[in-house]
């Protein structure tokens, strides 16, 4: 059980570290699109940031560096473009937290019934090889009283 718990624990430290690369990863892209979306206005990126907007369910992001307001006008969904305040990277974030969460629970549920199955087939397996019975098959005795 302590082994059992201690692999839970390594597993979630580890993709704890692996889900904050894809984190930053994801953020790092949106944050490429958007800036050269802003800078040059090619249309295959504003593709790809209408894309990302339809897909999050988001539009535009919150920057210091100047206004957002004709980027968003043209690569968010239609009925969204006003309400330009769901930031795409909050909104990022809460999704790829919510799916993580999802898989932390699932695994947890695997590690549980993994562990739940070794112990019914450790009981089984002490139970045949400490049986006496078994190898008796045919030599059946009738006592006298």
């Amino acid at each position: 059980m302590l082994r059992s718990s201690q692999a839970t624990q390594f597993l979630r430290h580890d993709s704890c570290g692996t889900f904050s690369d894809v984190e930053e990863s994801m953020m790092d892209v949106y944050d490429l699109v958007y800036e050269e979306v802003r800078r040059n206005a090619s249309s295959f990126r504003r593709e790809e940031l209408t894309a990302i907007h339809k897909a999050f369910l988001c539009c535009g992001k919150h920057s210091p560096f100047g206004d957002t307001t004709d980027v968003e006008s043209k690569t968010c969904p239609p009925g969204q473009a006003h309400n330009s305040g769901q930031d795409c990277l909050r909104e990022i974030q809460f999704f790829l937290k919510k799916h993580m969460d999802f898989v932390t629970t699932l695994l947890g549920i695997t590690i549980g019934f993994t562990v739940y199955g070794m112990i019914l087939t450790s009981f089984l397996w002490f139970t045949i090889h400490f049986s006496t019975n078994l190898d008796r098959k045919g030599k059946y005795i009738l006592r006298e009283t």
